[in-house]
């Protein structure tokens, strides 16, 4: 879905509320996507704020079996038109709210790739299907095995006094 940055300048108040509900190129989920972003013109920036709800498809990082997860993620991003192109080739210090995407002469905001990426960006690293997920029966032995690093073996046999004793 793409939004016309003069269908927001143009809309009352310069604000475009828009919902979307489907699929996301690249993203598998059990069933749509759904989101309600509000698109406000300020000036040279676009500001889109809103909810994106999706239950997406993760595999297990320790069993490698495939489950789905749902996320309730806000939006609140800044486009803005021209924001690094002042004609000046020289170093800037980023501060608080800097941080926007730049439209250079794009016309259109491209909503889907705002969705996939607000979703992409928060999947969990790693991905578990359950607390107590052991995984399977290699991860197991791994987890059980005991690994001890030969030169700390000198330790073990460290005797402390205490002072007065």
């Amino acid at each position: 879905m793409k939004v016309s940055v003069d269908d927001i300048k143009n809309s009352p108040n310069q604000t475009l509320k828009t919902s979307f509900n489907g699929n996301i190129k690249d993203l598998e989920t059990d069933g749509p996507v759904v989101a309600e972003l509000i698109f406000k013109c300020l000036g040279q920036c676009i500001n889109v704020k809103g909810q994106i709800v999706a239950n997406v498809k993760l595999t297990c990082d320790r069993c490698l079996k495939e489950f789905y997860q749902k996320f309730e993620l806000p939006v609140d991003e800044t486009y803005m038109s021209g924001a690094f192109n002042d004609g000046e080739n020289k170093e800037i210090e980023l501060k608080d709210g800097d941080f926007v995407i730049d439209l250079y002469d794009e016309t259109e905001i491209d909503a889907d790739d705002l969705i996939y990426q607000t979703l992409i960006l928060n999947l969990p690293n790693p991905s578990v299907c359950d607390i107590n997920c052991k995984g399977d029966a290699e991860m197991e032995k791994y987890l059980k095995k005991e690994v001890s690093d030969p030169r700390l073996e000198i330790f073990k046999n460290i005797n402390i006094r205490k002072e007065g004793k």
